[in-house]
């Protein structure tokens, strides 16, 4: 039983093995303009390089291996209008006498505040309605109705319906970036999506088991997936069952160790269904999967041991001091968490490509920790810890984390027994089939940061961690964040750029991020293509162009489109390929691998 310590993690060779390179802001906020786009745009992913310490519910330790290879691309779509007014939403009503979405309910005029014009004149389709009824979403608090349009606009809509959906906005179309951020989200389409033709993920390439990197992996339907005895629900390996192939020797279903299929969410309010679950932890380390870099790693309130990782922490703090600020109501900064690799990697029938097409990057939850029964602390009972905010940066493939990443009923977390919902995960009983897809009650398993599992078992980030694995409940939550959506440049020119986003206010993740030629075309940028096909919960954050385009020239606009189908343009997000200069020697030498740059826009 071994837990890495900071230095193992944070080492300047291990960080170079993660490919991270520089990133800066520039310190003007740079106007931005607000654009609502019809149906969703497209995403893709990337590879993933993450070593992780060993998983070890006593230790403390459930870190991840992933390793990064060369594989394809898939291609990301526009981000189709809503109507010739702009009107918002995957569904929404627009055009000059059509519907502008896909037929389906939740309009424009279900924007809870905002005027929705059906269109130049203000009609919404020939009735005017906002969808069929102007209902963006079902549950939560309905928010302000919105007109039907300037002219003969039909009905009123309701923002987010009575039973679930999203608070309304007063957020306009042509909102500046110095608008105050709101974590509140307007529906613009259904909060998830439930069209019953979805399209399936497409053929694995033909793979072979030496090809996984590791004795203890097989391929299973294309994916290389781990195996474990079936006599031992501790067991992450079948060396001491007889091997592979032996009798008591199971492979953990492929379902398991792919692109999870879990539906589609466009709209996250901030009263979301809980889940149960438990959580165990993983050090501190700033090469997580998505390419954040240091985001989500710094934070003020905790005092690194590693001096080298807290000069890091330092300098990132007060260059980039938005980014480490916590919101008024919660901790976030320091908590980040690598959810189940199938929910880190999923694939989405609504968006461009075959396999492997949206990460959850940058998504947030709440999380608290309960008893071992399932019940809350009171506060000021001895046991209680205010709840956390924390995003994902990392994945926890299951193939490499078979005891907590496989997904209720394939687990193998048989030391949590008297947790009530430790192992296996909810929904059970009864136990879903192992090659279940990801049911939409199903819990996650998600593996935490140091400072985060502190704060939920002390109430302080430098607090003494005594478990390895703590009971908890968890839910999806608007992400809170202060300040604007930052980039981190890895390397630039007109012909090849690839960065990573940071700091998405709302649904904290996006669909698709486009760039603008000097012709006023968008270009859609794609994840990073290197990665290995059979191993793709380890697809790599960074978004990067596509081969072939350009020229680009400064000053680049850059276009951010979220999956609730929403915009936003940055018309001057890059204006230097390079850091600015400085005489400050630990300044350039952080720029190196560290170039943020502040993009003046946010949802």
């Amino acid at each position: 039983m071994h837990l890495k310590t900071e230095r193992d993690l944070m080492s300047r060779e291990g960080a170079r093995r993660f490919r991270l390179t520089g990133h800066h802001e520039t310190p003007a906020r740079i106007a931005g303009v607000l654009l609502f786009s019809g149906l969703l745009a497209a995403s893709c992913a990337p590879v993933a390089t993450s070593e992780g310490a060993d998983q070890d519910a006593a230790a403390g330790a459930s870190g991840r291996t992933a390793t990064g290879g060369a594989g394809g691309n898939a291609q990301l779509g526009g981000a189709g209008g809503g109507g010739s007014t702009g009107t918002a939403g995957r569904t929404a009503t627009g055009g000059s006498a059509n519907t502008g979405g896909s037929a389906k309910t939740g309009g424009a005029s279900g924007n809870g505040g905002q005027t929705a014009s059906g269109g130049s004149t203000g009609t919404g389709g020939s009735t005017g309605t906002a969808g069929s009824s102007g209902n963006a979403g079902s549950g939560g608090k309905a928010g302000a109705t919105g007109a039907g349009g300037s002219g003969s606009g039909g009905t009123t809509g309701t923002a987010c319906g009575g039973g679930g959906g999203c608070d309304g906005s007063s957020s306009t179309p042509d909102a500046s970036s110095d608008a105050p951020v709101d974590a509140s989200l307007v529906c613009i389409g259904p909060a998830v999506s439930e069209d019953p033709s979805l399209r399936h993920p497409g053929p694995r390439p033909d793979a072979n088991s030496s090809m996984c990197g590791n004795v203890n992996w097989v391929v299973t339907d294309g994916v290389c997936c781990a195996e474990y005895c079936s006599n031992d629900d501790r067991s992450e390996r079948c060396d001491l069952c007889g091997g592979t192939g032996s009798a008591q020797c199971t492979v953990v279903s492929s379902k398991a160790c792919t692109s999870g299929q879990w539906p589609e969410v466009h709209c996250v309010s901030d009263n979301e269904p809980w889940h149960y679950s438990r959580s165990t932890h993983f050090g501190l380390t700033y090469g997580g999967a998505c390419a954040f870099g240091l985001y989500g790693l710094c934070t003020k309130a905790y005092t690194f041991t590693d001096s080298q990782l807290g000069g890091l922490c330092a300098t990132f703090c007060n260059t980039y001091p938005d980014l480490c600020q916590d919101p008024a109501t919660t901790t976030l900064r320091g908590n980040f968490a690598a959810p189940d690799g199938d929910y880190y990697t999923q694939f989405w029938p609504d968006l461009p490509g075959d396999n492997d097409n949206y990460l959850s990057c940058g998504e947030c939850f709440q999380l608290v920790r309960t008893k071992k029964d399932g019940t809350d602390y009171q506060s000021g009972e001895t046991g209680y810890t205010p709840p956390i905010t924390l995003q994902i940066v990392d994945s926890c493939p299951c193939a490499a984390n078979p005891k907590w990443c496989c997904g209720s009923g394939r687990d193998h977390c048989g030391e949590v027994s008297d947790f009530k919902y430790g192992c296996p995960l909810p929904p059970a009983p009864p136990v879903p089939p192992l090659d279940h897809d990801p049911l939409p009650n199903e819990s996650l398993h998600l593996d935490l940061s140091d400072i985060a599992m502190s704060r939920l078992q002390t109430g302080d980030a430098n607090g003494l961690m005594v478990d390895g694995v703590i009971p908890t409940r968890y839910r999806r939550a608007p992400c809170p964040v202060t300040g604007n959506i930052y980039i981190l440049l890895k390397n630039g020119g007109e012909y090849y750029f690839a960065f990573s986003v940071v700091n998405v206010s709302g649904l904290g993740s996006l669909v698709n991020v486009e760039a603008r030629l000097p012709s006023g075309d968008w270009v859609s940028l794609i994840r990073d293509p290197n990665y290995e096909p059979y191993r793709p919960q380890e697809r790599f954050g960074t978004w990067v162009l596509p081969q072939g385009k350009g020229p680009f020239t400064l000053p680049l606009a850059l276009r951010f489109t979220d999956p609730s189908g929403r915009s936003v343009v940055s018309e001057q997000a890059i204006t230097s390929w390079t850091p600015p200069a400085t005489t400050d020697a630990t300044l350039k030498q952080f720029y190196q691998d560290f170039y943020y740059i502040n993009t003046g826009v946010q949802f």
